[in-house]
């Protein structure tokens, strides 16, 4: 646990910087320059390349995370040939996805053309987006194998957003006048980390291009097949739950692609609390992936347990300043985007839900039993499909959000109840439960509560006010042991220095 410790606190530091850079573009930048279709735009974009990428990317991610474990005993690098597989399929897709784009696009541009018309003229930008997200993913997955989970956290998270923030900038200045352009360049943003990532991976000469067939190969092959196969489904799934959201707005909701934008703006602040998870998944899932090798199932309990909880206080924490600062952000953001709170409320209950059980995604789809993973993403996307689609002609974006929450709170009990039943783990104790209370109690307490009537003022002392008592009840009732062990040790580094 101190390994993925160290690397959850070093990328969780890149994440948050990068997020602290993504907000001011998205909650700033984005609404005072550009229009609301504008930038809706660059949101329906990045979400229909995440549903081709994980088309393209066949399910072979998955299978490099749990097979790679079993190449890596029995055979030198100079023989492994799965990172080469790995890429060979990826390139293969994306071949095959800019062939066939001509036979999807027609289909789109009718869905699209009435209440997003500016997404018809630009489809076609989808193709160099999907391309970079393949090619990131498989970098992400190899650094992932090698321990490299900083770099790439800090390449994808962080720099990522440094390069739209100049693009952004280039924009505002003058040096691009025409959106057309803004556009195309947006979508090849990309490559600059892609460039950065292989040249790292490639320095690091720890994987090698086999193109001989090994004996791993030859005996797991039928089960990498299978378990390759039903996650190229699964994986385009779980992206379609994530992303049908702005989808349907785009294609249903009166407001097209405005409201794609108000609702983008609102996930963002709530994906704050999402932060810890990538940290911390890019950490843990080598370390259960060689857990189930091993079939230490008190070692998988131990993590299942530790990082719920873990991840249950951070992103309480978080929720409660969000939840605070919310008039703040509909002040800043002006009357177009008006309505927020409801939907902020129940997006962040919803992420709450999916943060506080755990991995339990993670443990389920690298395990013997991994085909509960695939059923239960079926579902949820089916339920999330249904429930948004038919919520968001009735009550718009507020529906959307409510068709979010039930399918969340479905998916994830499912899960909760066959690991508990197959393996007899559950990640909850009466710290969880404590957690939820303290964070809910303090944040009504204080929404409630003005200390005074300049709003920024006022909302920058109940941020503080949350933030200190949040944090010393956690430490002083120790909530979470491993977060009073980090404490202990930042305060001890601390006082070692002044002496």
């Amino acid at each position: 646990m101190a390994t993925i410790r160290k690397q959850s606190i070093y990328s969780s530091i890149y994440i948050y910087s990068g997020f602290a850079i993504g907000a001011f573009n998205v909650l700033f930048l984005f609404p005072k320059f550009f229009t609301p279709e504008e930038f809706g735009l660059t949101r329906i974009l990045m979400d229909i390349a995440l549903i081709l990428s994980m088309i393209c990317t066949a399910g072979t991610l998955p299978v490099a995370m749990k097979f790679y474990p079993y190449y890596k005993h029995y055979l030198p690098k100079e023989k492994n040939e799965l990172p080469t597989l790995v890429m060979m399929i990826g390139m293969l897709m994306c071949l095959l996805l800019y062939f066939a784009f001509p036979l999807i696009e027609p289909i789109a541009l009718r869905k699209f053309a009435d209440r997003s018309p500016i997404l018809a003229n630009h489809l076609r930008l989808v193709i160099p987006l999907t391309i970079s997200l393949v090619a990131l993913s498989m970098l992400e997955a190899f650094s992932w194998i090698i321990g490299k989970t900083i770099l790439s956290n800090f390449l994808k998270e962080f720099m990522f957003r440094i390069v739209v923030l100049l693009a952004i900038l280039a924009w505002v200045l003058g040096l691009i006048k025409d959106y057309s352009i803004f556009i195309e360049l947006y979508a090849y943003l990309y490559f600059i980390p892609i460039a950065i990532l292989a040249w790292a991976i490639v320095r690091s000469q720890f994987f090698k291009l086999v193109f001989q067939r090994s004996t791993v190969t030859k005996k797991l092959s039928g089960a990498m097949v299978k378990f390759g196969g039903a996650y190229f489904l699964g994986n385009i799934l779980n992206v379609v739950a994530k992303t049908n959201d702005t989808i349907i707005i785009a294609s249903q909701s009166t407001g097209g692609l405005a409201d794609a934008a108000i609702f983008t703006i609102a996930t963002y602040l709530i994906t704050v609390m999402d932060v810890p998870q990538r940290s911390l998944v890019s950490a843990a899932l080598p370390q259960i992936a060689l857990a189930w090798k091993d079939k230490d199932l008190a070692r998988l309990d131990r993590l299942y347990k530790k990082t719920a909880l873990n991840l249950l206080v951070i992103a309480a924490g978080i929720l409660g300043v969000v939840l605070l600062n919310i008039p703040a952000f509909v002040h800043m953001l002006g009357p177009s985007y008006g309505g927020m709170s409801m939907l902020m409320l129940i997006l962040g209950i919803s992420k709450l839900i999916d943060l506080g059980t755990g991995l339990n995604g993670h443990i389920l789809q690298l395990s013997r039993h991994w085909k509960i993973d695939l059923f239960t993403n079926m579902f949820f996307v089916l339920i999330s499909i249904i429930l948004n689609y038919f919520l968001t002609r009735t009550y718009g974006i507020v529906g959307t959000a409510i068709g979010s929450l039930i399918a969340i709170i479905l998916f994830n009990f499912i899960r909760f109840y066959y690991i508990k039943r197959i393996y007899g783990m559950q990640p909850f104790s009466w710290r969880n439960g404590l957690t939820l209370l303290v964070a809910g109690g303090l944040t009504f307490a204080l929404y409630s509560i003005s200390f005074h009537d300049f709003i920024w003022i006022n909302l920058i002392i109940k941020s503080v006010l949350f933030v200190l008592t949040f944090a010393f009840i956690v430490i002083r009732f120790n909530i979470s042991p491993e977060i009073t062990e980090l404490y202990k040790m930042a305060r001890s580094r601390m006082m070692q220095r002044r002496s």
